[in-house]
């Protein structure tokens, strides 16, 4: 009985063996890559990473690439720029400069044509700088003018410079009438942008917008310039005379030019 037992016993472990065995058979290919798992991880996670870095270093080439080419860009359009904007202020100066040759053309006591290169204006007074002085002809109290009207009178004049007084300083005062009714007045700077035309009688009809022009009378502008407009008029009932604005014709913030003209 034991003896059967063990027959059994025997045949069974047979039996578990031989399907092992083939299980073995059948799957070893599948039992043989067990051992390289961990390594076509590694290797999968390799690739990851140097698949990850060559995009990076791709996608950074474009990139700087593209700065590169918008930089360039960048300088051209500055470049540009910086021509167009050389251009224009060459056209503007020949127009300024074509103006002042045609009031040399139309005056016999045109001396020289300067440049402003410097402005000293204070609450006080107001002067302008500029390039020529009696080395080109210029003498104290000569005026200075633009083709849309007077800017002031010379002041301070040395070899290759001099300064100019503006209409408006508060020390100016020119002789000048009202173009429309020949009425005349003094026309004095109020240290701004702004003159005063004095003198003229609360009688006396006087407009917004009429002409004001240099009389001569005072002997150091010439006759006829237009200088200003009225822009305010103001009559009191105690005063004897008007309180008129005038602005001037030249606009004195904007002026880069002038022509000399003689007394």
């Amino acid at each position: 009985m034991l003896k059967k037992k063990f027959s059994l016993f025997a045949f069974f472990i047979l039996l578990v063996f031989a399907l092992l065995t083939y299980q073995s058979v059948k799957s070893k290919s599948r039992f043989l890559d067990l051992p390289m798992y961990p390594l076509k991880i590694l290797e999968r996670g390799s690739s990851a990473v140097i698949k990850s870095v060559k995009n990076l270093i791709y996608t950074y080439i474009i990139i700087a690439g593209k700065e590169a080419e918008n930089k360039k860009l960048i300088d051209k359009i500055n470049r540009s720029m910086h021509e167009k904007n050389m251009y224009a202020e060459i056209r503007l100066e020949n127009e300024r400069l074509r103006k002042i040759l045609n009031l040399k053309s139309e005056r016999h006591d045109y001396i020289t044509t300067a440049g402003v290169f410097a402005r000293d204006p204070t609450n006080w007074f107001q002067i302008l700088w500029i390039n020529k002085g009696t080395n080109d002809g210029i003498a104290k109290d000569m005026v200075a003018a633009t083709s849309l009207g007077p800017v002031g009178k010379i002041h301070g004049v040395f070899k290759e410079g001099a300064n100019i007084i503006l209409i408006t300083d508060i020390n100016s005062s020119v002789a000048v009438r009202l173009q429309s009714s020949r009425i005349e007045g003094v026309l004095e700077g109020r240290g701004d942008n702004r003159c005063t035309l004095k003198y003229v009688s609360r009688e006396s009809e006087v407009k917004v917008g009429e002409r004001i022009v240099t009389s001569g009378l005072e002997g150091i502008y010439p006759a006829g310039l237009l200088i200003g407009y009225v822009t305010d008029v103001t009559k009191e009932e105690e005063e004897m005379f008007q309180l008129i604005e005038v602005t001037p014709s030249q606009d004195l913030n904007t002026v880069e030019e002038v022509a000399i003209l003689k007394r």
